[in-house]
C-alpha cells in the first residue's frame, strides 16, 4: 500500500501525533510522510495493508527508538533478575 493509497484511506494526519504532515517533504526529512508498520514484524506482525497508517519521519523514527530503549531496558532487567534468582536459597 503506498502513501498515496493510505493517504486517502486514513487521511494527512500522522497516526500517532495528529498533526498534518507534509506530503511535499523530501523523504527522510522530519515531517515527511512515512508508512508506519503498526504491528512490526520483528514483533511477529504479519506485512499487510491493514497493519499500515501514515507517520511522520520523526514520529516513526521517535517510536522505533524508544521501543529499542524498552528492549535493552527488559534485556537488562532479566540479566539483573536472573543475577538475583542465584543468589536467593532454594527452599
Amino acid at each position: 500500500m503506498s502513501v498515496k493509497a493510505l493517504r486517502s484511506t486514513f487521511g494527512p494526519n500522522c497516526h500517532w501525533c495528529g498533526l498534518p504532515m507534509d506530503f511535499d517533504e523530501p523523504a527522510g526529512r522530519p515531517e515527511s510522510a512515512t508508512i508506519e508498520h503498526l504491528v512490526d514484524s520483528t514483533f511477529g506482525g504479519v506485512r499487510s495493508s491493514k497493519h499500515r497508517r501514515l507517520a511522520h519521519a520523526a514520529c516513526n523514527h521517535a517510536r522505533n527508538q524508544f521501543r529499542q530503549q524498552a528492549e535493552r531496558q527488559f534485556t537488562q532487567w532479566i540479566v539483573e533478575r536472573q543475577a538475583l534468582g542465584k543468589a536467593l536459597p532454594e527452599n
